[in-house]
């Protein structure tokens, strides 16, 4: 008995003893799912900066929006479940917790065609909805006690009703301010509607250069004839912009200079035509960029280390990268040299790109067919790491070149389904081929100053979208259908013509949606003679 109390108090001083340090697993909260009435389309979720924005339709009372349901990581517990109405003009914020917390932004957007023009207005007018303002700039010869207003809007009808736009004409006070009454879901608003005098009747805003063409835009009266000369710097003609290169809306004016010469030195002024003559802005030099050919762009040349295909001729001039590296860790080369039927013209090889199911560690995974602009980064586990992205600082206007696709059936899917994110088994494959220019930080994005874009596939939220942040241009094609030879050109879209790019992004694949391993495995895309297009026709 003595002995075995002996035992049990040293059993007890052991186990008395252990700490318990074992530290909990890491699970990223995120929100999944958020639906509300009243909407414009579906709420965008980033799991990478942990938001949801909620995009408003027009005549939705953004004060009283109603949230009518949200889902979110299993087993997660959520601060507020947000169900209910809310005040959207400012930001919600809910904690989900498990073993860590994590703070979700919950925002809205609303965009409302709110209208207050004047004739003889300058620019743009100058809204701020928090302050219930709008400002427009007006020619000074033109007075301020009979000002004629063309337009006059701030919501829908009949979520709006305002006094009609013929009551407001005389703006000569010391404010040169007239108030608009504005009733709205219920409410009165109070608007402040100022007419500013300005003395200029023309303003180059913009002169941006890509390397064949320079982005103009201007300030000038509206209705006023107003346009763009340029010449080449220590010319001295000046030459006209042709009529099909403008736009206008109001009393904003931009044309696109095309037909330039790459590497030179420009003059551009904007001017306008006026009862007292022609008025010009000061002239701005800018000078056109580089014409940057891409590396390898027909995929002709080819190395072959340990079994594995790269597409370049040695390691030191790698630009391009393939999935290869992951893949051939289960014996298959996803991206390979192609030299049987090309594209009329064409000789010698172009790139294949075959999704396939591999085997890797006795797990069998998808793995898309794919090219992109960038290198291979690791495995993790069944997994790959990718760096998208090479260094470019120009702006091109277009990416063209040559594809074929063979569109399969999806036969792989992964075994927890695809939980709506994507087509599931048995629907149509597809392709696609986009191209982005951006800003993007490594230290932000988790790349390298070469490759500054990290792509997780064990993480949905590195994944690269459309709508991310760090692009200033972009353009896509995608291939919905089984195609032979085809010239393809992807206009590029410029959403920023105030940030330089750094980086280039270009990716192709035979499977669009290979990062969440849905794909079939006899869908195969090739691509041949690549280009970076610099002018417009």
């Amino acid at each position: 008995m003595k002995k075995l109390a002996i035992i049990l108090v040293s059993a007890f001083t052991m186990f008395s003893c252990i700490e318990n340090d074992i530290p909990y697993p890491v699970v990223e909260l995120d929100i999944t799912s958020l639906s509300a009435n009243g909407t414009s389309g579906e709420c965008v979720i980033d799991r990478l900066n942990r938001t949801v924005n909620i995009p408003l339709a027009e005549n939705t009372d953004i004060r009283n929006v109603e949230i009518t349901g949200i889902t979110y990581t299993e087993g997660a517990l959520i601060s507020d479940n947000l169900v209910g109405r809310h005040d959207m003009r400012y930001p919600i914020y809910v904690t989900l917790s498990m073993y860590q917390e994590y703070e979700w932004k919950i925002t809205a957007t609303q965009t409302i065609d709110r209208q207050f023009t004047v004739i003889g207005q300058i620019g743009n007018t100058e809204w701020d909805v928090k302050r219930n303002t709008a400002k427009v700039y007006r020619r000074s010869d033109y007075g301020l006690d009979t000002v004629t207003v063309t337009n006059l809007r701030f919501g829908p009808a009949p979520e709006y009703s305002y006094p009609n736009a013929s009551e407001f004409r005389n703006f000569d006070n010391t404010e040169h301010t007239l108030t608009a009454t504005v009733e709205s879901f219920g409410r009165r608003e109070i608007w402040r509607l100022t007419v500013e005098p300005k003395e200029i009747e023309v303003d180059l805003t913009r002169a941006v250069a890509g390397s064949k063409v320079i982005w103009l835009r201007a300030i000038g009266v509206d209705g006023a004839e107003t346009g763009f000369r340029y010449r080449k710097k220590g010319e001295s003609d000046w030459m006209e912009a042709e009529a099909g290169w403008y736009t206008s809306t109001g009393g904003i004016i931009e044309a696109t200079l095309r037909h330039l010469d790459p590497e030179t030195e420009y003059e551009v002024i904007a001017y306008a035509v006026s009862d007292d003559g022609t008025k010009e802005s000061e002239a701005r030099s800018v000078t056109t960029g580089e014409l940057f050919m891409l590396p390898n762009s027909s995929f002709e040349d080819w190395t072959i280390t340990n079994d594995v295909y790269y597409p370049y001729a040695s390691a030191d001039e790698a630009w391009w990268g393939t999935g290869n590296p992951a893949s051939k860790a289960a014996g298959i080369n996803l991206t390979t040299p192609f030299s049987g039927t090309l594209h009329p013209g064409a000789s010698g090889r172009c790139a294949q790109l075959w999704s396939q199911k591999a085997s890797i560690m006795g797990i069998g995974k998808f793995a898309a067919g794919n090219c992109f602009a960038g290198e291979f980064g690791e495995i993790k586990g069944t997994n790959g790491l990718v760096r998208f992205g090479r260094p470019y600082t120009q702006r091109p206007t277009a990416f063209k070149g040559w594809v074929k696709y063979q569109q399969g059936t999806i036969n792989c899917v992964p075994a927890g389904g695809t939980n709506g994110k994507t087509p599931g088994e048995g629907e149509p494959d597809s392709g696609i081929i986009y191209v982005a220019l951006g800003d993007w930080d490594y230290t932000v994005y988790g790349g390298t100053a070469e490759c500054p874009y990290l792509v997780d596939t064990r993480d949905e939220s590195t994944f690269f979208t459309p709508n991310n942040e760090g692009i200033i241009a972009y353009g896509e094609i995608r291939y919905d259908a089984s195609c032979d030879w085809t010239e393809f050109s992807i206009p590029l879209e410029y959403r920023s013509f105030d940030r330089t790019p750094t980086h280039i992004i270009i990716v192709c694949t035979s499977s669009r949606y290979g990062d969440y391993f849905v794909g079939s495995s006899d869908s195969i895309m090739w691509i041949d003679d690549f280009e970076l297009v610099y002018d417009y026709e």
